[in-house]
């Protein structure tokens, strides 16, 4: 054997290039094989040709791409491509910047095209523009077609196959899809391709249960629940995935955390399948021991992309459980049963509509016919309360009622369109080929419900309303009046005793006269006899007799239901029983107040009585079913309970008492507000208060604070609002105050809506009113609202007025928050030499006037603004600064601020190492002080420089996390920061 020696440089660099020529060849005949133009958009979209990376050049022209890429072969209209890339709005030189995107992606995509030769890959068809189909290769068709073959291969029983395929498939992914690429068609193919990529890793999680390797599947459904924590049919492979792995426990906990979650956020209860799985779990049933898939898998759904090729939707089952005691309507049940469930087998009305006057019994006819024709809609049983005639509360828009569908049928939350249009659109996409049934229980009239009146064939509405749908297109009417009296009287024996009825079948039937035979009222009626078992038919009888105010009223739908309340009223009021009359006092207390829910301490500032005396009174007011409670101290009034309330309150209470009692309440939650945001941060400068002499609510700490502001969140809203409605400037006055108390809350736990709408109408009352000091502060929390939903530019707008209306009353306190409020504004705009002007006189003002918090803002302001403009030196001493006196004074947000205001100095400095120590150090304040609003910032900035620490791990970890708390709070801002960050990572 010859003795090994080194290569000489000369062999060296001959066998590389003989290397590199044969890799060449095989490069070369490799693509001969596939197209030359490649196309990725799972993860940060690129294209290819052959070896060279292309540049699609801006955002708007690689989005132009995207739209004809997913269309190969197809004529895009030039309309098409412009309502793709800018919506309903586009600008008026659109048309010019669709040719100007052409020609540029033409260049680069066939870069050897002589100047006068034709155009093959992207050319133009009658007025269009078109792909040559077969000229590319695009990875979301390799996607698509890869969970395609994992379909067949699982209808085979190949398990093992349609795990790879399904692998394969997702391998595919890089990011997030379409990364980077703005306008509506990007949103909408973005969620589309995320849908189906979470289907995807749904179902491989679903095969790996099949195949007996759980361990296997538990960290992707960790982390698919994780991220997206709604999506039921995870939560049910998980908990599935946790039991085989001998982890009960944690398995029933999964179910309860998402059982939570769905009441904190929706207000609805897991569907059936993954209630039955938890009971399951719950009595260890052996079935779920084996990995056969017939023994306890997470059954496909027929709609399950690996059976018939589109995303899996969840079947809903929302319906109200049906009335106990229902009988009667057999006609009007007939009819709606031929409607939903024709005979003969066709598809259902479209839109079937119950109504009538009040009390007649439509809701509960229509949950009663949804039942009974549930068979025949497999797909699933929608329900909606619209609360149309609900007095002195918000009705439900249309576009929350058409989110909550989409949610329930499967899209993610921040999925669904913000514009009606486009969610009726979707909705309309996502039930096409399916049978779904509507319930929209109390509509207002046609124009609430109208974007859900064009559902496809197959899928029905049923709609119950006092108003008439006779003038809507596809909608049969079911008109629900008086029962038959036979009827009626079989409802009243069921709900009273057989034998009551049976002692005096004449007085049964008169009852049943008087009440008009309306359902409600004769469940107004029986509950009286139920309560009082001494009572015959007959005594009931003689009271109403005795009353030809009531016959009159009962002869109209509305006024009969007023009736058997005020018979509950009266009775209470003549009691001589105490507990019964202040009862009877509280209910029109009740009517003065317009909010969802009450608890004892508010009603206690209504009647300006002891708390544990409201308490008493309204227990007696639920004996009485005058009001209900389904939670503990927590009160709500029926709504028409809630009309007759108010009108109590009209004719009971002066104007004077009932302007009193809503001061009373108002101020009850105003000190409440003020001291719960004392407790969480006693720092944060709050609006001038009103003297008030109500105690507050008992709060004890922070946490305690918070939870109180959550829960009392929508009603302490209302009530504002309530309040600014009011003809009595005192109350108007303290409905602005309470908003603007409420405004650091609103801020911080990111409720941006409800933060902008309350103080937009603030400022409206202010202006109503003429008080220029109302009006200056309403300007400035509508400006903070407006910079929070990322429209700095009006907010600056309102800032500006502000200040000037602070100059004119020569309040320089005022005028140096709204000096540092709009140096803020300044900044998100990054106008940073007007943003430092600001903070310089903000700065000289605080110090001459001696506020500490003023002069820590406002150096906050100044670094931030000496940063933009490159001065890093004086930007790292401003921040040192104000970092030091926040520390100094206990400020933990103005600390956490400069903490995050200094990273990011650092890491213009090319430093990451000391940004990362800030930014750790503002998280822990940040989650401390449960300020969810600048946490994704945080997170964002801690993921770039864990990249620039070269931790990949983390930096994408953080990253990710950002997104998951921008998308939670609607900070879309914030997300889509997230989103490039993370995006940059994935690519480098």
């Amino acid at each position: 054997m010859r003795p090994w020696t080194s290569p000489t440089i000369t062999e060296c660099a001959t066998l590389h290039m003989e290397i590199r020529r044969r890799m060449d060849m095989a490069g070369e005949y490799e693509e001969s094989q596939h197209p030359a133009h490649r196309f990725h958009v799972l993860g940060p979209v690129t294209a290819w040709h052959r070896r060279r990376r292309l540049d699609l050049g801006a955002p708007l022209q690689r989005a132009t791409l995207c739209i004809l890429a997913a269309r190969p072969g197809q004529i895009v209209a030039k309309e098409t491509l412009i309502s793709g890339l800018w919506g309903e709005a586009p600008p008026k030189t659109a048309s010019q910047s669709i040719y100007t995107y052409i020609a540029g992606l033409r260049r680069e995509l066939e870069p050897d095209r002589g100047p006068r030769g034709p155009f093959a890959l992207l050319v133009n068809r009658s007025g269009g523009y078109t792909l040559s189909q077969g000229r590319f290769q695009i990875d979301s068709e390799e996607f698509e077609h890869g969970i395609a073959k994992a379909r067949r291969l699982r209808a085979e029983d190949d398990r093992q196959e349609s795990l790879r395929a399904m692998d394969a498939a997702l391998e595919l992914w890089t990011g997030r899809a379409l990364s980077g690429i703005p306008g509506p068609f990007a949103e909408a193919e973005r969620a589309r391709l995320e849908e189906l990529r979470l289907i995807t890793v749904e179902d491989r999680a679903d095969i790996l249960l099949g195949l007996g390797r759980h361990q296997e599947a538990l960290p992707a459904l960790h982390d698919l629940v994780g991220e997206h924590p709604l999506r039921e049919r995870a939560r049910e492979l998980l908990m599935l995935a946790l039991y085989r792995s001998g982890r009960q426990a944690a398995a029933l906990d999964a179910y309860l955390d998402f059982r939570r979650l769905l009441a904190e956020r929706l207000g609805v209860d897991p569907g059936e399948s993954l209630q039955r799985r938890y009971h399951a779990i719950l009595r260890s049933d052996p079935t779920f021991d084996s990995a056969d898939p017939d023994q306890g898998q997470i059954r496909l759904d027929s709609r399950s992309p690996l059976h018939a090729g589109d995303p899996e939707v969840p079947v809903p089952r929302q319906l109200p459980r049906a009335m106990d005691g229902f009988v009667g309507r057999t006609d009007e049940s007939v009819r709606l049963r031929a409607l939903l469930a024709p005979w003969e087998g066709g598809p259902p009305q479209a839109v079937v509509a119950i109504t009538g006057p009040a009390g007649a019994g439509k809701s509960a006819m229509a949950v009663q016919a949804a039942h009974a024709v549930g068979d025949h809609f497999p797909d699933g049983l929608l329900y909606a309360n619209l609360l149309g005639a609900t007095p002195g509360v918000e009705r439900l828009k249309p576009i929350d009622l058409l989110g909550r569908f989409l949610r329930a049928l499967g899209v993610r939350a921040e999925a669904v369109p913000h514009e009606v249009d486009e969610a009726a659109a979707m909705l309309r996409d996502t039930l096409a080929g399916r049978r779904v049934l509507a319930v929209l229980d109390d509509a207002s009239g046609p124009d609430q419900v109208r974007p859900l009146l064009d559902l496809p064939s197959g899928n029905a509405v049923l709609i119950t309303s006092r108003e008439s749908f006779a003038a809507v297109d596809n909608c049969a009417q079911v008109r629900l009046g008086m029962m038959v009296r036979s009827e009626a009287v079989t409802m009243l024996a069921k709900l009273i005793g057989a034998r009551r009825v049976a002692a005096n079948p004449a007085a049964a039937a008169r009852l049943v006269d008087l009440c008009d035979g309306l359902p409600l009222a004769l469940r107004l009626a029986a509950a009286r006899l139920i309560d009082r078992p001494h009572w015959e038919v007959r005594h009931l009888v003689e009271r109403l007799e005795d009353r030809g105010r009531i016959l009159h009223e009962l002869e109209s739908g509305d006024i009969a239901v007023r009736s058997s309340l005020e018979l509950s009223h009266d009775t209470l009021s003549r009691s001589s029983r105490p507990i019964d009359r202040t009862a009877a006092r509280t209910l029109p207390h009740l009517g003065v107040l317009h909010v969802p829910d009450v608890t004892p301490h508010v009603v206690a500032a209504l009647l300006d009585a002891p708390v544990d005396l409201a308490e008493r009174a309204l227990e007696r007011l639920v004996e009485a079913h005058l009001i209900e409670s389904h939670e503990c101290d927590r009160f709500q009034l029926h709504d028409l309970v809630r009309l007759f309330a108010m009108e109590l309150a009209e004719d009971h209470l002066s104007q004077q008492l009932r302007s009193d009692a809503l001061k009373r309440t108002l101020g009850q939650y105003g000190t409440t507000v003020r001291l719960a945001m004392t407790l969480l941060d006693p720092h944060r400068v709050l609006a001038p208060w009103p003297e008030v002499e109500q105690e507050p609510v008992p709060l004890t700490d922070g946490q305690a604070a918070y939870a109180w502001l959550e829960r009392e969140r929508a009603n302490i809203l209302a009530a504002a609002s309530h309040a600014m409605s009011s003809a009595d400037d005192a109350v108007a006055r303290m409905g602005v105050y309470i908003g603007f108390s409420l405004m650091w809350h609103l801020y911080r736990a990111g409720h941006r809506n409800d933060n902008l709408w309350i103080n937009q109408q603030a400022l409206r009352t202010g202006q109503r009113l003429g008080d220029q000091e109302l009006t200056a502060l309403a300007h400035g929390h509508v400006a903070m609202a407006l910079g929070l939903v990322g429209r700095p530019s009006e907010a600056v707008a309102h800032h500006e007025i502000e200040l000037g209306l602070h100059r004119d009353r020569a309040d320089r306190f005022a005028e140096m928050r709204a000096l540092g409020n709009l140096s803020a504004a300044y900044l998100l705009l990054e106008r940073y030499a007007e943003a430092l002007e600001s903070s310089r006189i903000q700065l000289a003002i605080a110090r001459e006037i001696g506020t500490a918090v003023g002069e820590r803002h406002a150096l906050g302001m100044l670094g931030s603004a000496y940063r933009g403009l490159g001065d890093l030196t004086s930007a790292t001493a401003m921040l040192e600064e104000a970092l030091s006196m926040a520390r100094a004074a206990g400020d933990r947000f103005q600390e956490a601020s400069s903490h995050r205001f200094l990273a990011k100095v650092w890491l213009q400095r090319k430093d990451p190492r000391s940004a990362k120590h800030h930014l750790k150090e503002a998280l822990a304040l940040t989650r401390a002080a449960k300020d969810r609003d600048i946490e994704p910032e945080c997170l964002t900035l801690l993921a770039k420089a864990n990249w620039l620490l070269n931790r990949p791990e983390d930096a994408l970890a953080c990253a990710r996390e950002a997104i998951v708390i921008a998308r939670a709070t609607a900070d879309k801002r914030s997300e889509d920061k997230a989103a490039r960050e993370l995006a940059a990572i994935q690519e480098a």
